[in-house]
């Protein structure tokens, strides 16, 4: 893989059928009452990542989430980011993708302080 492939934007579809495309707030909620599960990729201390189904419109999503440990005060930061996916061939790609090359792939949903689309266009 060259360098300029390993950066670049990877476009997904947008997921326009599902309730958190006009309505990201709604991720912010409990997700169980939101996505079913799907399969359980890691499910650590400092690391989560899952394939969800959309309970409402069946759109999968790829969900990860990952804390940054603060050792000297505790305050540790946490990150949360749905993708959109097409099949569970696409998730299955994204599960061997590192935190930061997520980044890449848009649109994406990330929660936090609220909820808010990357990528929306």
């Amino acid at each position: 893989m060259t360098d300029r492939e390993s950066t670049a934007i990877v476009e997904l579809h947008q997921p326009t059928q599902c309730v958190l495309w006009e309505h990201p707030e709604g991720a912010s909620g409990e997700f169980t009452d939101l996505f079913e599960e799907v399969e359980t990729y890691e499910d650590s201390s400092h690391s989560m990542r899952v394939l969800y189904k959309c309970r409402e419109c069946g759109q999968l999503y790829f969900f990860e989430w990952w804390e940054w440990v603060d050792w000297e005060d505790g305050n540790d930061t946490q990150y949360s980011t749905l993708i959109p996916v097409g099949t569970v061939e696409e998730s299955e790609t994204l599960k061997k993708t590192d935190s930061f090359n997520l980044m890449r792939y848009y649109p994406r949903l990330h929660i936090g302080g609220g909820a808010a689309w990357v990528g929306k266009g």
